[in-house]
């Protein structure tokens, strides 16, 4: 139990420090991209203004002023005349289509009023600014006059497409991965560190604990059975003295109620320790379920309880476990029916076959389980009965039910029963099946 909760603790010990860390990482990460977009909008309009000093003059030629910033740079850039006829347009392809950018950008300039300027006006560069393409890319573009030193003007448009967040951050990401790497293994060192040093001392109680029920257990065995002798001769001597004979019979039923305590408690304690020795063999379940059905007739007969069979018409095949556990286990679901069980409310032994499992369910027709019972009915010493009239049943019998459930790698479960009562449940994988005689595994 406590070993459950430790994992659970130190997972989210290591996810919520994670969490912190990731999203500080993250911080980190976006403003280094902030800083790097905006150094390289910087770098963008330097590139744009060394491009226009060349383009000013006319000695010359734009394809030799702009190629080196189109194979260096990526640059595009479209040149006009003032009638506007294309002097130079770039080769350059980029993700968005070329139109569309162009449109794009002709609204941006519309914005930054840079072509409302004078044609005679000097050279002017705009401010850089952003655009959006229609494959999820951005670029950066820069709209300017260029006047030449003989006084012709020019209409100039650049584009460059941004960098992706990745492209920003893959110089920097090794080192930031790196960091959150670091970061996890001293978490994880740290937490197991602090979490087993402050589990300890309530380890140490719960580890006493187990000692003391196992050895007191052990021990109670037996005084017992020296009470069950004596009481026994006792029962003999005193044979036609009713007095004596009514309290040797209270004594022999006390004492058999101890001895199922103590019996239940050496389980769980066993359990415990994991000294439980599973004998798995070959079990026929029909042969199985039967024997429950016979052991159980007579007691629900006799307290005029009918017990139906509910899985006569179902072949089962050969299932690899312990015997004796399955038996308990089936045998604490309908000790539990019984008991909650008034004079003619049905009780059933139901049985289904999957492809990878036996469910097998006792449903009785009781008082059935509270909602707010429910969760905690497999709990060891959890009694619905808060006010212990019941005197038979010490909450240990569900308790045991899973421990045993587990020792065989299936699990247990209630649900409620359609008209009221309870329907527990026991679910085996098929492990393996025996089939003509040789074994064959699912």
């Amino acid at each position: 139990m406590l070993e459950h909760l430790y994992r659970k603790l130190h997972l989210l010990f290591i996810g919520s420090i994670m969490s912190i860390i990731t999203v500080i990482i993250g911080i980190l990460c976006d403003d280094f991209m902030d800083n790097k977009r905006q150094s390289d909008s910087l770098f963008f309009g330097r590139l744009a203004m060394l491009m226009v000093y060349e383009l000013e003059n006319p000695e010359k030629s734009p394809q030799t002023v702009i190629s080196p910033y189109e194979d260096s740079y990526s640059v595009f850039a479209l040149l006009k005349d003032a009638q506007g006829n294309v002097v130079y347009q770039s080769g350059l392809s980029f993700p968005t289509d070329m139109a569309f950018l162009l449109r794009q950008f002709a609204e941006e300039e519309g914005v930054q009023s840079v072509m409302a300027l004078d044609r005679t006006a000097a050279t002017t560069q705009g401010g850089v600014f952003s655009l959006s393409g229609g494959a999820q890319d951005k670029y950066w573009g820069v709209s300017a006059i260029v006047v030449d030193k003989r006084g012709t003007p020019f209409y100039l448009s650049l584009l460059q497409r941004q960098k992706t967040a990745f492209e920003l951050i893959r110089n920097q990401l090794p080192f930031y991965l790196l960091i959150w790497g670091v970061s996890l293994f001293c978490v994880v060192i740290v937490s197991r560190f602090l979490l087993r040093h402050a589990i300890a001392p309530t380890e140490k109680v719960l580890k006493s604990q187990k000692g003391f029920i196992a050895a007191a257990s052990h021990e109670l065995k037996a005084p017992l059975a020296v009470i069950l002798a004596n009481n026994d001769k006792i029962s003999r001597l005193g044979d036609g003295m009713p007095d004596i004979q009514k309290a040797a019979k209270i004594i022999d039923a006390e004492t058999m109620r101890m001895s199922k305590l103590i019996r239940d408690m050496l389980l769980l304690a066993s359990s415990d320790s994991g000294t439980r020795n599973i004998n798995k063999t070959m079990v026929n379940i029909d042969t199985l379920l039967i024997a429950l059905y016979e052991a159980y007739e007579p007691i629900c007969s006799q307290k005029g309880i009918p017990l139906d069979a509910d899985f006569m018409d179902v072949h089962f095949p050969m299932l690899c476990t312990d015997r004796e556990c399955l038996f308990q286990i089936l045998s604490i679901f309908l000790d539990n029916a019984i008991s909650h069980s008034g004079t003619n409310a049905p009780i059933q032994i139901k049985a289904a076959l999957s492809h990878k499992d036996v469910t097998i369910s006792v449903i009785d027709h009781g008082q059935g389980i509270s909602a707010q019972d429910k969760p905690y009915i497999f709990d060891r010493f959890y009694c619905a009965d808060k006010s212990h009239t019941d005197k038979f049943h010490f909450g240990l019998g569900l308790s045991i039910a899973k421990e045993l459930a587990g020792f065989l790698s299936g699990n247990v479960g209630v649900r409620d029963t359609e008209g009221g009562g309870a329907a527990f449940f026991l679910v085996v994988p098929l492990k393996s099946t025996v089939t003509t005689g040789r074994t064959s595994w699912k």
